[in-house]
C-alpha cells in the first residue's frame, strides 16, 4: 500500500514538473514573442513620428506575426503613395514657377520697351506746349494738358510694374548715400512732381519742422521714389482741394515725411487692404491702377528699415506717413 502512495506521489510530481517545464517554455515563448511586439511597436512609432516631420523614406518592418506584417504593409504603401503625390506636387510647382519666370519676364522686357514711346510721346507734348511748332490756342493747349496728365499715368503705370517684376525677381538692395540735407532733398522732389501737380490744378505746399541742416543716411533712389508715388497718389485722389500738404520734421528716435491729400479719403473697411498687392481704389475716381504703387512703396520702406503709415477719414482725405529710424549715421550742419 505504501508503495502504491509512492509511486502515485512520484507521479503526481512528475507530472507537476512536466507542466511546469510547459508553462516556462510557454511563458518564454510569450515573453520573447512580447520583447518582438514591443520592439515592433517602437520601430512602428519610429517610422510615423519621422513621417509626421517630412522624413517618408523610413520604412516599417515586417513584424512578429501575420497582423504586424499587414500593419507595416498598409503604412509603407500610404508612405509610397505619400511620396508619389509629393513628387508630382512638386513637378507641378517647378513647371508653374518656370511658366510664372516666364510670364514675369515678358512683362518685365514689354513694360521696359513701353517706356521708351511714351517718354517720347511726352517730350513732344511738352515741345507743342511750348509752341515750338507753332502758336496754340487755348483750347488745343488745354486738350495736350489732359494727354499730358494720361500720358503721366500710363508712364507711372508702366514703373510701377517693372518695380514690381524688379522687387518679386531679385528684392531691393539699398545703396546707402551719406549726409543728405532732407530739406533740400525734397524741395528737390516737389520741384519735380509740380510739373505735373500744376496739369491738375494743384498746388504743394511744404511744411518744415525739422532740425536746422538736418541729414540723413538713405537710398536716395529708392525714398525719391515712394516719396514721389504718394505725391501722385495725392495728385490723382485729392479731387477736392488744391493743395497737396508735404510735412517734414524730426525728434531724437526717427524722421518723418508726411504727405496729405484733401480728396474723398479711404473707408474704414478698404484700410486694411491699401497695401495689398493689386489692391487700388482708382475704379472709385474712374483711374487707371493696378494696385501697385502702395504695396511697392511699403516694400522699399520696410527694406529701408522704416514704416508707412496712413490715417484717413472719408471726405477728408488721406495721410500717408513715411516714418524711419534716426540710429543711421546723421549729421546736423
Amino acid at each position: 500500500m505504501k508503495y502504491v502512495i509512492l509511486c502515485a506521489t512520484a507521479i503526481f510530481f512528475a507530472i507537476c514538473a512536466i507542466l511546469n517545464a510547459i508553462i516556462l517554455i510557454r511563458y518564454s515563448k510569450l515573453l520573447s514573442k512580447y520583447h518582438e511586439l514591443l520592439k515592433y511597436l517602437k520601430s512602428l512609432s519610429y517610422c510615423i513620428s519621422s513621417a509626421r516631420w517630412g522624413n517618408l523614406q523610413i520604412k516599417a518592418g515586417k513584424g512578429p506575426s501575420i497582423l504586424t506584417e499587414d500593419i507595416s504593409k498598409s503604412l509603407n504603401s500610404l508612405l509610397e503613395s505619400i511620396l508619389d503625390r509629393d513628387k508630382m506636387i512638386q513637378e507641378y510647382v517647378q513647371k508653374e514657377k518656370e511658366v510664372n519666370d516666364i510670364k514675369e519676364d515678358f512683362i518685365a522686357m514689354l513694360t521696359h520697351d513701353l517706356k521708351v514711346p511714351i517718354i517720347a510721346q511726352d517730350n513732344t507734348l511738352d515741345l507743342l506746349l511750348e509752341s515750338k511748332f507753332g502758336e496754340l490756342s487755348n483750347e488745343q493747349k488745354n486738350a495736350i494738358k489732359n494727354i499730358k496728365i494720361s500720358n503721366s499715368d500710363l508712364r507711372h503705370l508702366v514703373e510701377s510694374l517693372l518695380d514690381s517684376h524688379k522687387f518679386e525677381k531679385k528684392g531691393f538692395t539699398p545703396k546707402i548715400q551719406e549726409n543728405i540735407n532732407l530739406r533740400e532733398f525734397t524741395d528737390d522732389i516737389i520741384a519735380q512732381a509740380n510739373s505735373i501737380a500744376s496739369l491738375h490744378n494743384k498746388i504743394i505746399r511744404l511744411y518744415d519742422h525739422l532740425e536746422p541742416g538736418y541729414a540723413i543716411s538713405t537710398d536716395v533712389f529708392l525714398l525719391r521714389r515712394v516719396i514721389q508715388n504718394l505725391i501722385l497718389n495725392a495728385i490723382t485722389y485729392g479731387i477736392n482741394s488744391d493743395y497737396i500738404d508735404i510735412t517734414i520734421e524730426n525728434n531724437d528716435i526717427q524722421y518723418i515725411i508726411r504727405v496729405r491729400d484733401y480728396g474723398l479719403g479711404i473707408s474704414k473697411e478698404n484700410m486694411d487692404k491699401i497695401f495689398n498687392k493689386y489692391y487700388s481704389a482708382a475704379e472709385l475716381y474712374s483711374k487707371a491702377s493696378m494696385g501697385l504703387g502702395l504695396y511697392l512703396s511699403n516694400k522699399i520702406i520696410n527694406t529701408l528699415g522704416g514704416r508707412i503709415c496712413a490715417a484717413s477719414e472719408e471726405n477728408k482725405g488721406a495721410e500717408f506717413s513715411i516714418i524711419m529710424p534716426s540710429n543711421v549715421k546723421q549729421e546736423f550742419i
